[in-house]
């Protein structure tokens, strides 16, 4: 059941307060002027998730010993149902 509401959450519009990370962003936004400023302020925050996600990726082949060779596989992997013509 908690799983069940952490996804709604999450995949959910709902009413929340802002937390203080999300509040210090939209008081930078305060001195965005020009659409190319709010651009280079995206371009900015999506590199910064970039780098996170990419991170988090390696961390997990680590932890679960993922390899090039691994990743090798199951591109070549087909686990498609077969059907009977």
């Amino acid at each position: 059941m908690r799983r069940e509401t952490t996804l709604k959450r999450k995949f959910e519009m709902v009413a929340t307060r802002f937390n203080p990370a999300q509040l210090n962003i939209l008081n930078l936004m305060a001195y965005i002027d020009t659409e190319q400023e709010q651009k280079e302020l995206q371009e900015v925050l999506l590199q910064f998730y970039r780098k996170r996600t990419d991170s988090l990726l390696r961390q997990f082949q680590q932890e679960n010993n993922i390899t090039q060779q691994t990743l090798d596989e199951w591109s070549n992997l087909h686990e498609r149902t077969p059907y009977n013509k």
